[in-house]
């Protein structure tokens, strides 16, 4: 799944209207397993001049990258932190931590089937495994075509239910937004080749 997909299906499943706190919780924790990567990549390109081809042919796999990966994609980290919130669910702060890790454990959930090659280590620190899924988001030598496909479907589904939940016109402006984009991605291979 790309990036913003993960979010809107987060916000989806966990958000609720009036619980400004709580959306912010669940957008941060599903955004956060790709933080390391959006903060990387920029940085290895404009301060290190790494070229891209590098940056996502080697760097990308070597062990201080993986590394990383493996610390923001751990499914025992967010178990931990969605266990604490669980525990501590009577304070506020126990409520946002229970749904920020219960987002990001969709996050990993949403990631796991669509990696190939490029497969992450989801069980760190207690296991290196990695599910290899046939399957890539990305990678059209393991059916991208098809898993973009279903992406887009998922993504517009989510908004149309965000739609009716969020009446508020700033927040639909957003979901409108979102939904032309997802849009212009479902139509731009019709036109580009």
């Amino acid at each position: 799944m790309i990036t913003s997909t993960h979010a809107l299906l987060s916000l989806a499943i966990l958000s609720k209207r009036g619980e400004q706190k709580r959306n912010l919780a669940v957008f941060a924790g599903a955004l956060l397993p790709d933080l390391a990567i959006f903060l990387w990549a920029p940085y290895q390109y404009i301060f290190n001049d790494v070229s891209g081809d590098e940056i996502w042919n080697e760097l990308y796999f070597a062990p201080p990258m993986q590394n990383l990966i493996a610390w923001f994609n751990s499914i025992p980290i967010y178990a931990a932190l969605a266990l604490l919130g669980f525990s501590m669910r009577s304070k506020m702060w126990g409520k946002l931590l229970l749904v920020f890790a219960v987002a990001a454990l969709l996050h990993i959930a949403g990631d796991m089937p669509v990696h190939a090659d490029d497969a992450y280590r989801h069980f760190w620190p207690i296991s290196d495994w990695r599910f290899f899924s046939p399957l890539s988001y990305w990678d059209v030598d393991h059916h991208a075509g098809w898993v973009g496909k279903i992406d887009i479907l998922i993504a517009l589904g989510c908004i149309a239910a965000l739609w009716q939940r969020f009446p508020r016109r700033l927040t639909r402006t957003l979901l409108g937004l979102a939904a032309l984009f997802y849009t212009l991605l479902l139509v731009a291979p019709l036109f580009l080749g």
